[in-house]
This record gives C-alpha cells, sequence and structure tokens, in this order.
C-alpha cells in the first residue's frame, strides 16, 4: 500500500513509520520539518504544513490511506488548541480535495467517555485526579515535553515511595487543579466533532489511551469503542510501539471505519 503519514518526524510519526516500511508499504512522510535528503528505500519525506491546503491536496493524492498523527504542541498555549482545531478543519479539506480513500485521525484522550454522556475532559475528577493517578514513568515523560518541572517531583515521589503504586498524589492534585484549559486536549476533542456523523468521507479517529507513552511494547492491545478502557479503576494506558501496531492494523483491516475507538495494552501485559 501507498500510504501518506502526517507528523511522521514526531513520536508516535516515526514509530508508526516505521512498522509501515517493515511491512512493506510505500510512505510519504509529511512534516514541517522534512528533508527530501534523507529519504530511504520505501520512503519519500515531504516538507508541508498542515495549514497549507493547496500543498497538503497534492501531497494527498493518490494514496491508499492517510495517516494524520500531527499535534498542535503541548504547551499550555491557546495556540496549541488554534493549531490542533483549525489545523484538522484544513487537513479535512485538503483530503477531500485530493478524493482520498481512507483517512486515519489519531487524537487525544479528552473525547472519550468515562460514563454515559460524559467525556473526560467533563469528569469532575479531571483535571486533578487523573494526573495524580499517572505512574512515575508517565510522570517524567509529561515533564519532559512540557517542561513542567513539578511532573518530575511527583515522579520521584511514586518511585521512593511516598506514593503507593495506584494512589493519587494529593500534592500534584493541588498543582493541577486550576488547569480548566488543557489546548492540546481540547483541540483533539473538537477536532472529532469534525468527523462524527460524516459519511463524505472514510475516515476513523482513534483517541490513544490517558496513560499513552514511550517504553516497550507487549506486542498487542485491545480495544474499545468511545468509550475510556479503565483497569482496577485506573485509566489505562498503551505504550508507543503497541500504539503504532495498532495503527497500522487498522490501516490495513480498515475495522472501524466512520468509528471513535482507542486502545489499551494487553491484560496479560500489564506490569
Amino acid at each position: 500500500m501507498r500510504i501518506a503519514v502526517i507528523g511522521h518526524t514526531g513520536m508516535g510519526g516515526r514509530a508508526l513509520t516505521e512498522v509501515l516500511l517493515a511491512r512493506g508499504h510505500r510512505v510519504t512522510g509529511i512534516s514541517r520539518g522534512a528533508k527530501p535528503s534523507e529519504d530511504r528505500p520505501g520512503l519519500q519525506n515531504a516538507g508541508a504544513d498542515v495549514f497549507d491546503v493547496d500543498s497538503m491536496t497534492g501531497l494527498l493524492e493518490g494514496h491508499d490511506a492517510v495517516v494524520s498523527m500531527f499535534s498542535g504542541g503541548h504547551e499550555v498555549d491557546l495556540e496549541v488548541y488554534y493549531r490542533q482545531a483549525e489545523g484538522t478543519r484544513r487537513l479535512l479539506k485538503a483530503f477531500r480535495q485530493a478524493r482520498g480513500s481512507y483517512l486515519l485521525y489519531v487524537g487525544g484522550a479528552a473525547s472519550l467517555y468515562v460514563r454515559p454522556g460524559v467525556q473526560m475532559f467533563d469528569d469532575e475528577r479531571f483535571p486533578s485526579w487523573y494526573f495524580g493517578v499517572m505512574p512515575a514513568e508517565h510522570l517524567r515523560w509529561l515533564g519532559d515535553i512540557t517542561g513542567v518541572g513539578f511532573f518530575h517531583d511527583a515522579a520521584r515521589r511514586k518511585e521512593d515511595g511516598t506514593v503507593p503504586p495506584g494512589h493519587t498524589d494529593a500534592e500534584l492534585e493541588a498543582k493541577v487543579a486550576s488547569w480548566q484549559r488543557v489546548p492540546l486536549l481540547e483541540g483533539c476533542r473538537i477536532a472529532l466533532d469534525l468527523f462524527e456523523g460524516r459519511v463524505d468521507i472514510d475516515w476513523s479517529f482513534l483517541s490513544p489511551p490517558w496513560l499513552y507513552r514511550p517504553g516497550s511494547g507487549r506486542g498487542g492491545y485491545r480495544t474499545g469503542i468511545d468509550r475510556m478502557i479503565f483497569d482496577e479503576g485506573i485509566p489505562s494506558g498503551i505504550a508507543l510501539p503497541d500504539l503504532a501496531l495498532a495503527v497500522a492494523d487498522e490501516v490495513e483491516r480498515r475495522a472501524f471505519v466512520h468509528r471513535h475507538w482507542t486502545v489499551a495494552e494487553p491484560l496479560e501485559g500489564r506490569a
């Protein structure tokens, strides 16, 4: 298959690209910082921004599938919300103009339902409890990508046993309690609204679990529709290689056309 991966130089995009290449697919990697000089067998690099509809239209033409893993950014800045929401709108326009075959969009966990009619972002436990129950490895990664130091402090408290595994960190909860805006999560949630109900294109929307993170994969995954997967009352997680595996499988199988779905690590692979 010929597959376009938008955001192929980011963490998730890189992992997905390697899986697709290993399976023998031809990949067009599209990112703002892509360098054609770094092309290699099976991979063509193309520099473009999702905001440039004309360029994106030309690049998306002729592909069997398009996977969007672009991100508006991880900063707590409303510009991130704008980039995610408006970037998605323009991507959809380019995909339609290119007469694309299938678009798989990777968004965020905020749009997953935690109980009937209530999405994670509207849960009264958000943001405090959701951040408070994060394991140390996820907190460290979050500290790295956001530059917010108190996530590293919270990771140390979990590593040294000050906060037992599976328990919430009251100090961290207090730090994030005032976060009424999380621009990337909100941008991804509004992005889902741009997909749901439309039948003019073939699409699926993957919301990774709340505890999506780098790390060693288990070689498998569970799937769910619309609802967040919980394990013993805690939001589920998945490591980067297994998310890439799930995305690659969906590109090939198209099992979730016109569906909002999620993934989680296999139960037998949990630590």
